[in-house]
């Protein structure tokens, strides 16, 4: 199972007080999240992890049967996903709109570049957990060449002369590791679709992230929204576009995260790349 096992909820046969109950216990889970995530790098997980770059008429469905799912945060999750569709439909997507207008595609790969380099200690410390250490080895040595021969990580030479490609991970991949699954489904404020695993490594990861340690308030927040603005901007407009074909948002964006998992279950990387190294 990709879940945990919980008896199927239908609108029509729920207890009126459960929704109620329902908010009360995922209010913890607001309360752990909201603070950190709202600041962090992720991305829509469904989006970052697909094998391969898809249009949008022929994104890859796999087999899934909606009502065997069951959807127990359903009124914590629709509520925060009716907040997130309302501040990127008119705060986040326009930004995004204006900073890809203005900013020319070298400057924007470099602003992106420094932050996937300065985010490397999240790499380097899980690979370490996962028993990786070449992959750690080569996650540092890529961030020791592109810090001062790629001026701060603006440019990216351990790529281009040292056949240095990044390898990247968080502490969720670290969780699936040692044999995690993915937990209850979540819409987290500000991030999305995700689900208990990858709520938990995207705490995680945000503790591992050198920016709060090496900046003051407010410029760390300042920062690292700057982060998740530069990273959300490419996906701003097919949000738009796959919302609009949507009758219900929420199911669908519900049931394509969950196509995601399954789909990347059958394009797993292979045994060589999985085990832990040794040398």
């Amino acid at each position: 199972m990709l879940f945990f096992d919980n008896p199927p909820l239908h609108s029509a046969s729920r207890a009126p007080g459960l929704c109620a109950r329902e908010r009360l216990a995922s209010l913890l889970v607001m309360l752990i999240f909201f603070g950190v995530i709202s600041s962090s790098q992720a991305l829509y997980a469904s989006e970052a992890a697909a094998p391969q770059a898809l249009s949008d008429d022929e994104i890859t469905v796999v087999s899934y049967d909606e009502s065997d799912y069951s959807d127990p945060l359903m009124c914590f999750n629709r509520s925060i996903f009716t907040f997130n569709d309302v501040s990127y439909r008119y705060a986040f997507i326009p930004i995004a709109k204006g900073y890809r207008y203005i900013t020319p595609d070298p400057v924007e790969t470099g602003i992106s570049n420094v932050f996937a380099n300065i985010k490397a200690p999240i790499h380097i410390v899980n690979h370490l957990l996962q028993w990786q250490p070449r992959k750690a080895g080569s996650s540092t040595a890529r961030f020791l060449i592109n810090t001062t021969i790629g001026i701060a990580g603006i440019f990216d030479p351990a790529a281009a002369w040292f056949s240095l490609p990044k390898n990247e991970t968080g502490f969720s991949d670290t969780l699936a590791h040692y044999g995690s699954g993915y937990g209850t489904f979540l819409v987290l404020p500000f991030v999305g679709p995700a689900d208990l695993r990858s709520g938990t490594g995207i705490v995680a990861d945000y503790f591992l992230n050198p920016i709060p340690y090496i900046t003051e308030q407010p410029d760390s927040s300042y920062i690292m929204a700057g982060d998740k603005l530069q990273a959300f901007a490419p996906q701003a407009e097919s949000y738009e576009t796959l919302r609009a074909k949507s009758d219900d948002p929420y199911l669908f964006f519900r049931n394509m995260y969950l196509q995601g998992i399954l789909r990347d279950q059958q394009y797993q990387p292979s045994a060589d790349n999985n085990k832990p190294d040794n040398k």
